[in-house]
């Protein structure tokens, strides 16, 4: 007998559901992050955590666009409470950026290079304002499958010499590209197998040390980034509103603080 058992991600509920028809007693607490709202309902079927929603005693969803899905799929409303993920703003320090004369614009991405971060947009709005701006650098952190398609891709916009592939970085590395880069950059997008994010923590992270972002109206991201305050968001897919957004950032420097203190404040 236990007093709670918590699973993170639905299908972990689902076995949390299954312990409790079997006997053990305990009340039963599931936390919904993203593709367990996304592609495997997609592939399961709109019914897939039915008995989950009947057995579950509280549902905690990362974000409200999560919560408004569990309630049409026939989550109790009442048993729903929305439970966002955290940072420790004393790991992830506030700095004002400034740009010193020659040195490039430095972007960032962080993430596992799979569709749904949807590099290969960022890759092409890169592509665009180069031609404009020569002085950047394009910095990408993270690996996946998708690694050898995205540097062919960079290789055929000709763009090697301005985009970065740094493979898997630890925490310290992370801590330390936040401080070195001007602009952060994650256009999510839901992938052609239904995966979505919930709200990715590296947007967090970024804005909290004073990075002004650009991302998506996706999932439950516009939760986490206030278009036009604490940073843009644009359409899924769209590269040219990305090096629109970009271009703007790198033009109005003045801005990008003025962003990044909104979110510090």
């Amino acid at each position: 007998e236990y007093d709670i058992i918590h699973c993170h991600f639905g299908p972990i509920g689902l076995f949390g559901a299954f312990l409790k028809e079997i006997g053990i007693k305990s009340r039963l607490v599931t936390t919904f992050h993203g593709y367990d709202m996304s592609s495997f309902i997609v592939s399961n079927g709109n019914n897939v955590y039915k008995n989950l929603f009947l057995n579950g005693d509280l549902f905690l969803p990362i974000s409200d666009y999560w919560k408004r899905k569990l309630v049409r799929l026939g989550c109790d409303e009442k048993k729903i409470v929305v439970h966002r993920m955290g940072i420790n703003l004393e790991k992830f320090e506030f700095s004002e950026r400034g740009k010193q004369t020659g040195e490039p614009i430095k972007i960032l991405t962080i993430g596992r290079l799979v569709e749904k971060k949807g590099h290969r947009y960022a890759i092409e709005a890169v592509s665009k304002i180069v031609k404009k701006h020569k002085n950047i650098e394009y910095i990408i952190a993270g690996d996946g499958p998708l690694r050898q398609g995205l540097e062919s891709l960079v290789r055929k916009l000709e763009i090697e010499k301005y985009v970065k592939f740094l493979g898997v970085v630890n925490q310290d590395e992370l801590l330390k590209l936040y401080q070195y880069v001007h602009i952060f950059i994650l256009p999510s997008m839901t992938a052609r197998n239904g995966d979505q994010e919930g709200i990715p923590v590296v947007l967090m992270e970024a804005q909290a040390t004073g990075l002004p972002v650009i991302s998506t109206f996706h999932s439950g991201i516009p939760e986490g980034v206030l278009d036009g305050k604490s940073g843009f968001l644009v359409p899924e897919k769209d590269v040219d509103a990305l090096a629109d957004r970009l271009e703007y950032l790198i033009e109005h420097p003045e801005n990008s603080l003025k962003i990044s203190m909104i979110y510090k404040n």
